[in-house]
């Protein structure tokens, strides 16, 4: 296991420190899981932006429900 130094000025540990006693996390659990969140939308903004591109290069193709049904014989 590694150990990272962020350092903080006064008004952001105590924002920080707040924070985490309000949830009743480690400060470390805190930045860990926001980091975390943060890395997960930027990839999933990312996969919707190329999933948009896809749509546009006409890459996609799309069925209604009833054609769905339809294709899989239900």
């Amino acid at each position: 296991m590694s150990t990272i130094t962020i350092r903080l000025n006064n008004d952001e540990q105590k924002a920080f420190n707040e924070y985490a006693k309000l949830y009743n996390v480690p400060l470390s659990t805190l930045f860990k899981k926001s980091l975390e969140e943060k890395i997960e939308d930027e990839m999933d903004m990312k996969f919707i932006e190329e999933y948009e591109a896809d749509i546009q290069n006409g890459a996609v193709e799309l069925y209604e429900h009833n054609k769905v049904r339809e294709m899989l014989g239900l």
